[in-house]
């Protein structure tokens, strides 16, 4: 679908699919920047089958937690649920390229707005849990204590793989409402750069610190966007609604709740031993 591809609601689409026997509940939807006919018709030197190549780099970059997942079936959910709302992936062409440019939130039909790919780390880690993937973040200097870097810097770059996060959404007051959204992520340190003494328990537990710090900053931005454009892509509804007794919560309901809620982001981080510094 092109992003400028209102002329047909989006419902128009669900439901057309939803109701094709020939059409799989397991393939995915996406929006393309620009004109989808360019993309399609486009003579790709390596590529042969363009539908097929759109397929597996959406399905490569979810299976690798890259991206988030949006099956027809997960669409379908979150559009008819009156606690959540729906994001899929862009996809843009460059010359000879196609690739995953980041991330379109909907309220309702409608695209109100996106976030770039690298957000989909945050997006899913809220949403979801993650078992695998890779993930390269910068610290700033003054999170991070000066004395357990081996020299100067003003900006520490750390990557890490091997992640195994779990998350709890808890609703601790209805009436605001207020959640409490508590993660927990274990993770292999790949590279901190510049090095920090590995052996040392204080360095390690400093740098855990300011991945959480980093992280939760991060996870608040992305939370807080969403709720600027009234789009909740989180289901922190379809929780308020499973808690609250008779709320009787709507989709329009829900979206002018939504933006004044409160979200108190907690980030325990793990560096696992047998990460490796270099």
């Amino acid at each position: 679908m092109e992003r400028n591809w209102q002329k047909k609601d989006l419902r128009y689409y669900i439901d057309t699919n939803l109701e094709n026997a020939s059409v799989s509940n397991g393939i995915f939807m996406a929006i393309v920047e620009g004109e989808t006919e360019t993309l399609l018709k486009y003579e790709y030197q390596n590529i042969e089958d363009i539908g097929q190549h759109i397929f597996r780099l959406i399905e490569q970059n979810v299976k690798q937690e890259y991206m988030i997942s949006s099956t027809l079936h997960q669409i379908a959910h979150d559009f008819y649920s009156s606690g959540k709302e729906f994001a899929m992936p862009i996809i843009k062409r460059d010359d000879e390229l196609v690739e995953l440019s980041g991330i379109a939130l909907f309220k309702g039909s409608k695209m109100v707005s996106t976030l770039p790919a690298k957000d989909s780390f945050y997006v899913k880690i809220v949403r979801d849990t993650f078992k695998v993937s890779l993930y390269e973040t910068v610290l700033e200097n003054e999170d991070v204590p000066s004395e357990i870097l081996q020299k100067p810097a003003n900006k520490i770059t750390v990557a890490f793989d091997a992640i195994q996060s779990k998350r709890e959404m808890m609703l601790v007051d209805a009436d605001t409402p207020t959640f409490d959204l508590n993660i927990k992520i274990k993770s292999r340190v790949l590279e901190v750069y510049p090095d920090i003494n590995q052996g040392d328990p204080k360095s390690v537990a400093a740098l855990e610190k300011a991945i959480e710090k980093k992280l939760s900053k991060e996870i608040r931005r992305v939370i807080a966007h969403s709720q600027e454009v009234e789009s909740d892509i989180f289901g922190f509804g379809e929780k308020y609604r499973s808690e609250v007794r008779h709320s009787k919560l709507t989709k329009d309901k829900w979206q002018k709740i939504y933006k004044d809620m409160k979200v108190n982001v907690h980030v325990d981080f793990t560096i696992l031993r047998d990460g490796v510094f270099e």
